[in-house]
């Protein structure tokens, strides 16, 4: 089975036509990406088209989600959208050997893989701090398998033109929030804290608290369970997070790591224990998805995660400066660790 080759001028066209979509047509989450798909499906003639999204890189692993997937033909069923893989940056997996070289690479990779695996990986490159970036892939069956020089150039030109868009769209927002929970990131909920912490300061009677909240024994879960499970459950606290704070009034973020940072003004003391033992609650009962070994949800399986709480007042005169008052609820953290977890504990001072 030979590939489908089509002229230059209709592969230009394509590539017109993608370039109109990306700057002219509106779009929301996926939206940018139907087009390439379309390409490395038709106007290329792969068989499979494959989004992956980078959600993770942690020491060697590099972990990615399949976000989108063009199998008419259903010839890879291990490609499921939804799906998370762990690779080994040293030493992946033969199938994925090209989405490993892509991503150190950050370009086009079509090294010849026999049997199952994509044929031609092209990295869509940003910046650290707005997120991982993805990777777009295509993989053929037949007897044709050397990836053509045009095969690379079009895969080249369209990630490339991605990953500008990318950029210039959605700087504010990936700038601002952190890919993996939703929430702000660590930069912007720092810089929230010091604008409240400033306001606060000015009035007379201030109100309100900055809680440090903290996963219990997250090392141990991805020790044992692995780092897509441990990425499954800081997705699964972001949602929780979101769900449960007041729009408009109330700020969380994911400070680093598996710290988590909420911002409550303007609120009673009594209130803010009470919202923080409801959210103490909820994360206690809830039945987070167990991830199996191939990066699936495991059905009616489920893990038991708990979190720490840290609670510093806003009502505290004597405290000068931001830095203060977030050491003052990291303390009562620590107090909530070492009383036994799972624990929402008031600052004594």
């Amino acid at each position: 089975m030979g590939k489908v080759i089509n002229s230059a001028e209709y592969l230009l066209n394509q590539l017109g036509e993608l370039s109109y979509h990306l700057t002219n047509v509106p779009h929301q989450d996926q939206s940018y990406f139907e087009k390439p798909l379309q390409i490395i499906n038709k106007a290329l003639g792969f068989h499979i088209g494959v989004l992956y999204k980078i959600t993770n890189v942690i020491e060697n692993d590099l972990i990615l989600e399949v976000m989108s997937v063009c199998n008419p033909d259903h010839i890879r069923p291990d490609l499921l959208e939804g799906a998370k893989i762990c690779l080994d940056i040293d030493n992946p997996p033969l199938e994925f050997t090209n989405e490993v070289m892509a991503f150190r690479n950050r370009n086009v990779s079509f090294i010849n893989i026999p049997g199952w695996g994509c044929d031609i990986v092209g990295s869509i490159y940003l910046p650290e701090n707005l997120g991982h970036g993805y990777l777009l892939a295509g993989d053929f069956f037949g007897d044709e398998s050397d990836i053509q020089e045009h095969e690379v150039r079009v895969c080249e030109i369209m990630c490339n033109m991605l990953s500008s868009i990318l950029m210039k769209t959605q700087f504010e927002k990936l700038a601002s929030y952190d890919g993996l929970t939703g929430l702000l990131n660590s930069r912007a909920i720092r810089e929230e804290l010091e604008k409240t912490f400033q306001r606060q300061k000015r009035k007379k009677i201030a109100s309100g608290a900055f809680v440090l909240a903290d996963i219990d024994f997250f090392k141990k879960i991805n020790d044992q369970y692995g780092h897509i499970q441990g990425d499954s459950v800081l997705q699964e606290v972001g949602c929780i997070f979101e769900s449960v704070i007041r729009k408009h009034l109330d700020v969380a973020g994911r400070y680093g790591g598996e710290e988590f940072l909420l911002i409550y003004e303007d609120t009673e003391t009594d209130q803010v224990l009470n919202t923080v033992e409801r959210l103490r609650l909820t994360i206690e009962n809830h039945q987070f998805i167990k991830i199996g070994p191939a990066g699936s949800p495991l059905m009616g399986e489920f893990l038991h995660v708990t979190m720490s709480f840290g609670v510093a007042l806003l009502n505290d005169q004597s405290i000068e400066n931001s830095k203060e008052i977030l050491s003052v609820a990291d303390a009562a953290l620590y107090r909530s660790k070492a009383s036994g977890r799972n624990k929402v504990t008031l600052s004594s001072r």
